[in-house]
């Protein structure tokens, strides 16, 4: 689809003329464009589609990003650190002063500056890499640790609610699309069998054995940006900052970097946890965090590897038996083969499981 961007990106309060607008990046559910500015010795700006079918309250979610930025830029100021702007995302207003706008066609758009010099990692490669992962997210939840007022805006309702994942998926049992259920038969039984066990950080939540606290909820490693030393600079794509628990982050985390194959392999036995990879990531995480994380936080942190990457195969397993309503396939099967690639790690970080908790002790 064709925008009128160059009129959009007047809407906002831009230094300096516009000489090009082109597409950017490789994100999967925003549009994302690089303004260039004419001028020598002015910054480029980010354009972005928010999509407001993924996130139902985009005014929510902006404020959302504007106290989170806000909160980070007035530490890094406080402690005197340099070129803020590219340590934390800086979004520009429009001409109104709101912090996006929205478009005659019903869409929604927002514009901060561009990172001059910084460059991203799509993948983690080896355990370096993991480490400053760990790092990058584990100093982005310090920071975020004594954010003041209230409770930030749920921009995602229920998106690792265990309970509301199960009700989910025993409605799609129910409809039973084209008698998908007998294909299933095997993932069904593992969805039910650890039905229980899946409860264990909803419930240590609400028995107040672990606090709330704010969650980036995409803790990929090309969401951090780096500078041309390799040093990091700051966390991006903050449109699902929202409360959660510090385990979604850390357990999503090691699912995508530690796992030893892409997320839909269909030759099982090549699926298993990297421990190295996990414990530089951990290393990394726990260096930011363990001076204000509880202890039965850190104590469930291996945990939270099995809960992200089950919760993920259930999602799979449901949108399956559903006929594929939600995620993107490339053919029949692609949804029933990513939840049995995710069951099997399930499987995995079960048997690693003592190790990973090792680690964690030795660590802390």
């Amino acid at each position: 689809m064709s925008y009128p961007l160059f009129e959009i990106a007047s809407q906002f309060s831009i230094n300096g003329t516009v000489e090009n607008i082109e597409p950017f990046g490789n994100g999967h559910i925003n549009d994302t464009f690089r303004i260039s500015i004419k001028e020598t010795g002015l910054s480029d700006y980010i354009l972005q589609r928010k999509n407001h079918y993924v996130f139902k309250d985009i005014a929510g979610m902006m404020e959302n990003i504007i106290r989170v930025t806000d909160h980070i830029r007035k530490k890094l100021e406080l402690r005197g650190v340099g070129e803020t702007d590219k340590k934390v995302i800086t979004h520009i207003q429009t001409k109104t002063g709101e912090y996006f706008s929205k478009d005659v066609e019903g869409n929604y758009w927002a514009v901060f500056l561009f990172v001059e010099g910084s460059q991203s990692v799509e993948k983690i490669e080896n355990p370096e890499h993991a480490f400053l992962a760990g790092k990058g997210f584990g100093h982005f939840q310090q920071q975020l640790a004594d954010l003041p007022g209230k409770p930030l805006n749920e921009t995602i309702v229920d998106f690792h609610n265990i309970e509301f994942r199960y009700r989910n998926f025993r409605k799609a049992l129910e409809v039973n699309f084209q008698n998908r259920i007998s294909l299933t038969q095997k993932e069904i039984d593992f969805v039910l069998e650890h039905e229980e066990e899946m409860h264990t950080l909803i419930r240590a939540h609400r028995n107040n054995e672990i606090p709330s606290r704010i969650t980036h909820n995409d803790t990929k490693i090309n969401n951090i940006l780096f500078d041309r030393d390799g040093q990091i600079l700051c966390v991006i794509d903050l449109d699902t900052v929202m409360p959660g628990l510090v385990h979604f982050d850390f357990g999503d985390a090691i699912r995508t970097a530690a796992c030893t194959t892409e997320e839909d392999e269909t030759d099982l036995d090549k699926i298993t946890l990297d421990l190295e990879i996990y414990r530089s990531f951990a290393r990394g995480f726990l260096e930011e965090t363990k001076s204000f994380l509880t202890k039965k936080e850190i104590e469930l942190l291996p945990h939270s590897a099995k809960f992200m990457t089950f919760i993920m195969g259930l999602r799979f397993l449901t949108d399956y038996l559903d006929g594929d309503v939600y995620y993107k396939i490339k053919h029949a099967d692609h949804n029933i083969e990513r939840a049995r690639a995710q069951f099997r790690l399930v499987s995995e970080i079960s048997r690693k499981e003592n190790e990973m908790k090792t680690i964690i002790r030795e660590i802390v």
